[in-house]
């Protein structure tokens, strides 16, 4: 392998480092009260490193949330339109965020980002809205908007009930469909004009 090859590896495993460590400080406090020291000390990584690719816990906070919302947003645009269920899309989102669980869990939690929630809330909802849409054509948009809203924050709650319950517990596709039951049942009589 070329010295640039190695670099890039070195680089990439010096971030992973960074952002396994910032992990497990979030776990136990807010962001806020976290410090670089603290996190270089953690991972054993030199602080001039950090400060090297990062400018502070906040940036690196940033860039984790941005890597995550990048892949989150490209699988949810390579989903292509509605055909006959809403189960693909569901299961996509819900896969995503299986991959990602540890970083999801912690986002959720006491010491996570509220404004990280809400930004995938938007994302779900810019993306996914005219699904809900299309199958109650016709529907009251006050109503609509209504119910756009308790979906996308009661599958907040699924998920975050799933990530409570561990890896022990349901698959990305059975809470997928339990979601997708639960939607399609309250979908026409919930907001039909």
């Amino acid at each position: 392998m070329n010295k640039a090859g190695e670099e890039n590896r070195s680089v990439r495993n010096t971030k992973r480092k960074l952002r396994d460590g910032l992990l497990r400080l979030m776990e136990q406090k807010p962001i806020n009260e976290i410090s670089v020291k603290e996190l270089t000390e953690l991972v054993d990584v030199n602080r001039g490193t950090f400060y090297f690719h990062f400018t502070d816990i906040y940036d690196l906070l940033r860039s984790m949330e941005e890597e995550f919302l990048e892949h989150f947003s490209e699988t949810l645009g390579n989903m292509g339109p509605l055909k006959e269920s809403i189960y693909p899309y569901l299961s996509a989102i819900f896969s995503v965020l299986g991959e990602h669980r540890a970083f999801c869990q912690i986002m959720l939690g006491p010491n996570g980002d509220m404004q990280f929630v809400e930004q995938i809330k938007r994302l779900v909802s810019d993306t996914c809205s005219h699904i809900w849409y299309e199958a109650a054509p016709g529907s009251d948009s006050a109503k609509f908007e209504m119910y756009n809203a308790f979906i996308i924050n009661g599958c907040i709650g699924i998920f975050q009930k799933w990530l409570d319950d561990g890896e022990h517990g349901s698959s990305p596709e059975e809470i997928s469909q339990l979601a997708a039951t639960i939607i399609l049942a309250s979908l026409r009589p919930s907001i039909a004009g």
